[in-house]
C-alpha cells in the first residue's frame, strides 16, 4: 500500500451561474426606489448612477451589472449571488451584513467600503480599488484577488484561509489575527503589510516576500 500524500489541491473557483439571456428593465432606476427592500434578479444593468441610495435589504441574483454606480450608498443587508459587476463604483458603501456567492468584481472600485459582518465564497476582486475598505473579521472562502489594491485596508482578524492574492499590493493594510493558512500571497506587494507572527503560520510566500516579511517581524537572517 503506498503512503497517503497530503497534497494541497489546486485553487479552483466557482464562477458565477448566469442565464443566457437577460430580462428588459423599463426605468431600471426604480429598481431602488423601495426604502425597505430591493430584489433585482436576471437583468442587466448599464450606465446607471444611483448615488447615496439606502435601503434595509438589497438581494441581487443572476445579474450583470455594467458601470453602475453606487458610491455612498447604505444597506442594512446585501445578498448577492451568481452575479457579475463591471466598472462599478461602490466606493464608500455602508453595509450591515453582505453575503456574497459566485461574485465577480471586474474594474469596480471599493474604496472606503465597510461592512460589520462579511461571508464571501467564490468571490474575484479583478483589478479593483479596495483602498481603505474596512473588513475587519470577514470570512472569505475559495476567493481569488488579482491585480487589485488593498493599500491600508482593515482586514484584522479576517479569515482569508485558502484564498489567493495575485499581483496585489497589501502595502499598509492591517491583517493582524487574520487567518492566512495556506492563503497563497506570490507575486503580491507585501512590504508595509501590518501582521504578527502568528498569524502567517501557513502562509503561502516566496523567497523575496518571506525575506520581506522578516524584516517586518524584526527578525534577523544571518
Amino acid at each position: 500500500m503506498k503512503p497517503k500524500t497530503n497534497k494541497r489541491q489546486a485553487f479552483q473557483r466557482e464562477k458565477p451561474d448566469l442565464p443566457a439571456e437577460f430580462e428588459s428593465a423599463e426605468e431600471p432606476g426604480k429598481l431602488f426606489a423601495d426604502p425597505e427592500s430591493v430584489t433585482i434578479q436576471e437583468k442587466r444593468l448599464q450606465d446607471l448612477e444611483i448615488p447615496n441610495v439606502k435601503t434595509d435589504a438589497f438581494r441581487l441574483e443572476g445579474s450583470v451589472l455594467e458601470r453602475v454606480q453606487l458610491a455612498g450608498g447604505q444597506f442594512g443587508s446585501a445578498v448577492w449571488k451568481d452575479v457579475r459587476l463591471v466598472g462599478c463604483d461602490l466606493a464608500n458603501l455602508r453595509v450591515r451584513r453582505i453575503t456574497l456567492v459566485r461574485v465577480e468584481l471586474v474594474d469596480c472600485r471599493l474604496t472606503g467600503f465597510f461592512t460589520t459582518a462579511l461571508d464571501w465564497q467564490d468571490v474575484l476582486i479583478q483589478n479593483g480599488d479596495v483602498r481603505y475598505a474596512q473588513f475587519a473579521g470577514g470570512r472569505f472562502r475559495n476567493c481569488e484577488f488579482e491585480g487589485s489594491n488593498w493599500q491600508e485596508a482593515d482586514l484584522q482578524n479576517a479569515d482569508f484561509a485558502g484564498c489567493v492574492f495575485r499581483s496585489c499590493n497589501l502595502g499598509r493594510a492591517d491583517l493582524h489575527g487574520a487567518k492566512l493558512e495556506n492563503a497563497d500571497l506570490r507575486k503580491s506587494e507585501v512590504e508595509g503589510m501590518m501582521v504578527g507572527m502568528n498569524d502567517l503560520r501557513g502562509a503561502i510566500v516566496d523567497p523575496a516576500q518571506a525575506m520581506i516579511l522578516a524584516r517586518l517581524l524584526g527578525l534577523q537572517i544571518r
